[in-house]
């Protein structure tokens, strides 16, 4: 979940490095560091803090042949000094950056310790940067050394590896974390992604798992085993991938409002006005299985539920999975199922060993990702891409709305039904009246500083909402939260209310009406305070917001969309860091 960036070639490295760090730092911010080699050597700049923290350190000039660069999210170690990367070997012949979690680091710390080798920190990036050392005391040169240590180390792996004795090249090796070449102009780089390179260069290359190789200033060279591999470039859409706050005061407020612009994006990425523009190969394997399998994390597995919902409407049956849980036990059912991954980076590692399983098995699996070109989107059998932009706030937001209004477009593919397009655009209008009212909601949010307790109940659809707002809420606020079905309140939650507990109710099906209202009375007796959302239909004086009306089936969205801006309005007025929030990085690529 860390961010890397490197470059050779002759110049300043100032503005490339710290500039490129900024880009990533959703990606992790406990430490950060660059190191550069010239004329005198090699120079490291590190701290603990974020990256802004390190622009104070660095120097205004960095000029090499070479450097690196990296924020961290801590797995192994703490944040210190000894453990912020860059990290050097004993020897001192070897300066890396790593991306990724080492599984078998225990056992190749023994066995180096055996050869006589000691350490400064705790991280598995030390046994990655002095196994190297050892193995290229044992080789015919780095690119042997870097091939020996594939083979040994086991896990997820992003590497920019400098040799003291060669300050023209900067070697890589990748596996299971993300890492993307660009080619310059007597310069060439390479990073965790596009974003920090798209200054420099428009033409990249995707590093596919257990390649290596280095960069000079003038060539590339790619190695899969003993081969060289031909280089492929592609391109990125430079406008999806800005990171610019354009006049807000955070980019979670920013990505909020984007969502109705994204959805509307999605109609017209995927229907023409007068077909879809889904492969007809990937409707013909969705309507030929008789099972969907839906596998994800965090704020997408919430997407994914609702896509259980829109799978079982279509006659299939369907069911979601944690993907950490279902990568060490598979569940798999039906003679012909398919599954859909979701998620927003593509990168989730957690995921993409849910991938591999599948791939093995020979089973057809769609990828619904924001990353063109990710581990996830590559491996899939059928891709389908957001186009949401770049998401830099930690908390995703705009990109749950994308996911649940493609697999809503999806379905209305498969039964070749366009009103589908006129609900969603119906959807665009009831998100702006929302915004319209952001200020309501903002003081519903200062009503909840008060409590020391949250709860968020729904049933249905609305019991999807009430999950992910309150994965919203904890995220970025720290008041601790949780979400229970309506009705299962009374089973156990209800022991926890007193007068500091506040039960925030989604309420927008007539059908479950007054069984919520029950529930929030329940809560009510027992001196808890309720902040009900009704839909226009049920909406009674007294509810703290009545969300516009939307088609059933998506109604989802806005109810998240109000609860995405309480999240906001609440983290604002505790004055944390709402894009960054403790012990949380965007990609999450370790397991």
């Amino acid at each position: 979940m860390c961010g890397i960036v490197g470059g050779v070639g002759k110049g300043n490295y100032h503005d490339f490095l710290l500039n490129g760090l900024s880009s990533l730092d959703y990606r992790g911010y406990d430490s950060a560091g660059v190191t550069i080699v010239n004329e005198g050597g090699i120079k490291t700049y590190k701290v603990v803090g974020t990256v802004e923290d390190l622009i104070k350190k660095a120097p205004e000039e960095l000029n090499g042949f070479v450097g690196i660069g990296h924020t961290r999210w801590a797995t192994h170690g703490t944040p210190t000094l000894n453990n912020a990367h860059p990290i050097v070997s004993m020897h001192k012949e070897f300066v890396i950056v790593h991306n990724g979690v080492i599984e078998n680091f225990l056992s190749l710390r023994t066995k180096l310790l055996e050869e006589g080798y000691a350490f400064k920190g705790e991280t598995d990036t030390e046994i990655i940067a002095n196994y190297l050392e050892y193995s290229y005391h044992h080789s015919d040169g780095v690119l042997t050394a870097i091939k020996k240590l594939i083979l040994r180390l086991r896990g997820s792996y992003a590497l920019a590896i400098i040799h003291a004795k060669e300050p023209d090249k900067l070697y890589f090796a990748k596996k299971n974390s993300p890492l993307i070449i660009g080619e310059g102009q007597g310069m060439n780089y390479l990073a965790s992604d596009a974003v920090p390179l798209l200054s420099y260069t428009d033409k990249f290359i995707d590093i596919d798992d257990l390649q290596y190789g280095f960069l000079t200033s003038s060539d590339i060279k790619i190695f899969y085993k003993n081969d060289e591999v031909p280089k492929h470039y592609i391109t990125k859409n430079v406008e999806l991938l800005k990171k610019e706050l354009n006049g807000y005061e955070s980019y979670m407020l920013k990505e909020i409002e984007e969502t109705p612009a994204i959805i509307s994006r999605l109609c017209t990425n995927y229907f023409d006005g007068t077909e879809f523009k889904f492969s007809k190969s990937l409707i013909r394997s969705l309507k030929s299985a008789d099972t969907i399998i839906f596998l994800s994390c965090g704020t997408s597995y919430h997407a994914s539920l609702e896509g259980v919902r829109y799978m079982r409407y279509l006659g299939k049956a369907s069911e979601a999975y944690v993907a950490s849980e279902w990568a060490y036990e598979p569940v798999i059912f039906g003679k012909k199922p398919l599954f859909i991954l979701i998620s927003q980076s593509g990168e989730t590692a957690d995921l993409i060993k849910c991938q591999k399983v599948i791939n093995d098995y020979g089973f057809i699996n769609i990828s619904v990702t924001n990353t063109p070109g990710s581990s996830i989107d590559r491996e899939s059998t059928h891709s389908l891409l957001l186009n949401a932009g770049l998401e830099v706030s930690v908390a995703s937001t705009k990109a749950f709305s994308a996911q649940v209004a493609l697999l809503a477009i999806l379905v209305g593919a498969i039964e070749n039904r366009f009103n589908v397009i006129d609900h969603l655009r119906t959807l665009v209008d009831a998100l702006e009246k929302i915004t319209a009212q952001k200020e309501n909601i903002d003081l519903i949010a200062q009503k909840l500083l008060n409590y020391n307790l949250l709860f968020f109940i729904g049933r249905g659809n609305d019991l999807i909402a009430a999950k992910e707002a309150c994965l919203k809420m904890k995220e970025i606020t720290y008041i601790h939260s949780e979400a229970f079905p309506g009705g299962e309140m009374k089973h156990g939650p209800i022991a926890l209310i007193d007068h500091k507990t506040a039960l925030i109710a989604f309420n927008c099906e007539s059908m479950t009406n007054a069984a919520i209202r029950n529930n929030a009375k329940e809560v009510e007796t027992r001196k808890g305070s309720i902040f009900i959302v009704s839909s226009e239909a049920v909406y009674r004086g007294g509810d703290v917001f009545s969300l516009p009306y939307v088609k059933p089936y998506i109604k989802v969205i806005p109810a998240v969309y109000f609860s995405q801006y309480l999240a906001y309005f609440v983290a604002k007025h505790k004055g944390v860091n709402i894009d960054k929030p403790r012990n949380l990085a965007k990609s999450v690529t370790v397991e």
